[in-house]
Order: C-alpha cells, then sequence, then structure tokens
C-alpha cells in the first residue's frame, strides 16, 4: 500500500500546472474519502457498484463524503473545514472556464488552505519526506500541501476499522 501511494507521489510531483494539480490532488483524496467510509462501513449487500457511494447514490459526491466522515466522527473538525477549502478550489479548478489562481475567489481559497495545512505537524513530515524539506516554488508549495492531505487520509485509512453495527440495535432488528 505504502510503495502505491509513493508512486502516486511520484507522478504527482511530476505534473507543474496548478490546474492539474488542484484537479488530480481532489481526485485522490475524494478517492481516500470513498476508501475510508468503504472500510467503515458494513460490506455492501450486491453488486459490483456500491449502492451508497458510487455512480448517482447519496454518499458518491465529494462533499457528501467530506460531510459524511466527520458526522460519523472520522476525521476532525479543522480537517473537516480544510477539505471543504479543497472542494471549492477544486469546483472553481474543475468547473470554471477562467482560471488563475492569482485572482480571487481562488486566490483566497488557496491562501486559507495554505494556512490551515501548515500548521499542521504532517505538513512539515511531508515536506522533508518527499521534499527534502525544501519548497522553492508556489507549485511545489501547492504539492506539498496536496500531497499532505492525502498523508493524513491515508494514515486515516489504515486506522479506520469496519464497523460490526450497534450489537442493541442489531438484537432489536432481529426481533
Amino acid at each position: 500500500m505504502i510503495e502505491q501511494f509513493d508512486s502516486f507521489v511520484e507522478d504527482f510531483l511530476g505534473e507543474k500546472l496548478e490546474r492539474p494539480l488542484l484537479i488530480v490532488g481532489a481526485s485522490k483524496v475524494d478517492d481516500l474519502l470513498f476508501l475510508i467510509i468503504s472500510n467503515y462501513f458494513l460490506p455492501k449487500i450486491s453488486g459490483k457498484k456500491d449502492d451508497l457511494l458510487e455512480g448517482d447514490r447519496p454518499l458518491a459526491t465529494f462533499s457528501s463524503k467530506i460531510k459524511i466522515t466527520y458526522r460519523l466522527g472520522i476525521i476532525d473538525r479543522e480537517l473537516f473545514k480544510i477539505l471543504e477549502q479543497l472542494r471549492a478550489i477544486r469546483n472553481l479548478s474543475a468547473h470554471g472556464i477562467a482560471f488563475d489562481v492569482k485572482k480571487s475567489p481562488l486566490r483566497e481559497h488557496i491562501a486559507t488552505l495554505k494556512k490551515e495545512i501548515k500548521k499542521r505537524r504532517s505538513y512539515e513530515l511531508t515536506k522533508i519526506r518527499y521534499f527534502d524539506g525544501l519548497i522553492d516554488s508556489n507549485i511545489k508549495d501547492l504539492q506539498c500541501i496536496l500531497v499532505t492531505l492525502c498523508v493524513v487520509l491515508q494514515a486515516v485509512l489504515a486506522k479506520t476499522i469496519r464497523t460490526t453495527g450497534i450489537e442493541e440495535t442489531l438484537k432489536i432488528s432481529k426481533k
């Protein structure tokens, strides 16, 4: 799993344009949220696709995955706010014709995202591991921020335990 993640990071660090970085980084975060929720929930009942998390389903959107991981207590309020900020940035990057990280509102969203991520110890650890401790450009800064989010969620995924249900309610439902 770590080799697979490191392979993603290596490919990700090859990208030098902001828009694809933001879209791909947010997609990786979305995918990690999917895996976390899938790992936490009871297994799906049948079929190839998850009847809650894929396609046109209630928890298939980036927004709903962020909200459900917070509401289930899988992520804390600060990470929730950071992910919401990333979602806003992703939407502006993916759905807007005009794109300029130096113009409002994208500039403010990115500034807030950077400020919040840089408070976290995981940012410094990511900077050391993947950037040899050196961030010398705006692109590397953005890469480090997005990789940090992925690192945090990868760690959450590793610690997520599948629910077994609530014993008392399962007893009631069997009656």
